[in-house]
């Protein structure tokens, strides 16, 4: 096997190479974007929720994305060979949307809460409470899952699984949607080398949640919970960017080893910690999985083979 064979499958397309899948993956979020601004203006939608200028404009902001969510499978849709990458949308048991998602959900607001817990007990943060809006609040859920959601299509399904196919090695998938991933946010306000760091790791903890579950809907419902969480809820910076309506309000923000007040709890270094033994747990039990299926595998083959041997005797 030459080095050609080792690092490219054999059904592969000449339309994965990574950087024409950077490409693609921007292009199809331009469609997107003139859907949802210029043929739905989905930016006024947040008019929906809510009379205040401020909180109508921020979440029809977040609504923006639903564009996303039409383009990027609409781009895999269209090219036959590209359907099988929606298998992550649509796992085989339809129930694994459901459970996926409470349990993407549960998990990134224990994750986030957790570390804006530390970000208290170390004194960068105290609240005050602030209002309980019902509408606002299902308008902002509404609006972040779309936001969230988009950007897992465009990264986990899209880009992932197009350089899956390519590639033999997941690493290349995985690190390559990251980087894209992790760009992607490079102008938002408030980025320092640990907020960088802390976006990337968030990507990777994503992706390998997906590689391993084939279902996109749990990182999906954690990416979620952890910006409703932290924005909606505590009223602190999502990846830089601020809204004008939480249910509490902070009477407090500096930035220490749990916060950061320019981008948020993904901007600490603690957040890195906690997304990097996020991804060891999630290796460890996956390794722990496959060691019990090869296992399994053997147990069922010895099986076969004196059930033959059995029937071959008599």
């Amino acid at each position: 096997m030459n080095f050609k064979e080792k690092l490219l499958r054999k059904e592969r397309s000449w339309t994965d190479i990574l950087l024409l899948v950077f490409i693609q993956a921007y292009l199809w979020m331009q469609l997107g974007g003139f859907l949802g601004q210029m043929v739905f203006h989905i930016d006024k939608w947040g008019y929906l929720f809510t009379s205040n200028a401020d909180i109508a404009a921020d979440i029809g902001t977040y609504l923006l994305s639903l564009g996303f969510c039409f383009s990027i499978p609409l781009g895999l849709l269209v090219f036959k060979k590209n359907r099988k990458l929606l298998k992550v949308l649509s796992p085989e048991k339809k129930t694994a949307i459901v459970s996926g998602s409470v349990l993407g959900l549960a998990s990134g607001f224990a994750l986030n809460a957790a570390i804006v817990a530390g970000a208290v007990l170390t004194g960068s943060l105290t609240f005050t409470s602030g209002s309980v809006q019902i509408l606002p609040l299902i308008g902002y859920l509404i609006a972040i899952l779309f936001q969230a959601g988009g950007e897992e299509l465009i990264c986990r399904m899209f880009i992932m699984g197009k350089l899956r196919r390519r590639y033999q090695s997941p690493v290349v998938a995985i690190v390559g949607n990251c980087l894209f991933f992790t760009i992607f946010h490079l102008g938002n306000p408030g980025i320092t080398a640990a907020s960088i760091l802390g976006v990337f790791t968030a990507g990777i903890m994503f992706s390998l949640i997906v590689y391993y579950s084939e279902n996109i809907w749990i990182a999906i419902g954690m990416h979620t919970a952890w910006n409703f969480t932290q924005t909606i809820l505590f009223g602190l910076p999502n990846s830089g960017m601020s809204a004008p309506y939480s249910v509490f309000k902070t009477e407090k923000a500096t930035s220490g080893l749990c916060f950061d007040a320019g981008f948020g709890v993904e901007g600490s270094w603690v957040a890195v910690i906690a997304i990097g033994l996020v991804i060891t747990a999630i290796l460890l039990i996956s390794r722990k999985r496959g060691a019990q299926s090869s296992l399994s595998a053997d147990v069922r083959k010895e099986t076969c083979v004196a059930e033959l041997s059995q029937a071959e005797g008599c």
